[in-house]
């Protein structure tokens, strides 16, 4: 009866070591599975705020790109002086701080920031005087608003160009 009451026992034993392994090894698989989700998980989250934050800086240098292009537009064809640019160079500082932060369409930004400055720099003053100006002072004015056209231009395709590659890069995203 001794020997039968051993053998018992120790069979016993070794199912409950084995079962007990069973288990361990099943909870340490399911740990290893949990932990490759999570991070999966917080990958994609990471991602999806990257998209987010990324697809905010490309809608503020829209929105300042739409209201360069609108001002822009107002004045076309049109002698402007400082009080016609006051607004431009708001945008000015506002897109040269967008260049600064927005890594995708830095390049871009910048090329507008320097078509814009150059625009800014073409500002016409107005003749102060007698209501009858020279032909050489009317001559130099006509040249001052054709360079002044001639920006313009310029910065109208650098904004066009900018536009393109923020709709470009928001069907990437």
């Amino acid at each position: 009866m001794l020997l039968s009451s051993t053998l018992l026992a120790s069979g016993s034993g070794t199912r409950t070591m084995t079962v007990s392994a069973l288990v361990g090894a099943a909870a340490t698989l399911l740990a290893v599975l949990s932990l490759r989700h999570h991070k999966q998980v917080w990958a994609w989250m990471k991602r999806v705020r990257r998209t987010d934050e990324d697809t905010k800086d490309l809608d503020d240098a829209a929105a300042y790109l739409r209201e360069l292009f609108e001002k822009q537009c107002e004045y076309a064809q049109k002698p402007c002086g400082a009080a016609e640019f006051a607004p431009l160079r708001r945008l000015l500082n506002l897109l040269s701080a967008t260049a600064e932060e927005t890594e995708m369409i830095s390049h871009e930004l910048h090329v507008v920031v320097e078509r814009l400055e150059r625009y800014l720099n073409t500002e016409l003053h107005t003749a102060a005087g007698t209501a009858k100006a020279s032909a050489a002072s009317r001559t130099l004015q006509l040249e001052k608003a054709m360079k002044q056209e001639h920006a313009r231009i310029e910065l109208k395709t650098a904004i066009s160009a900018a536009q393109q590659k923020i709709r470009t890069l928001r069907r990437a995203v």
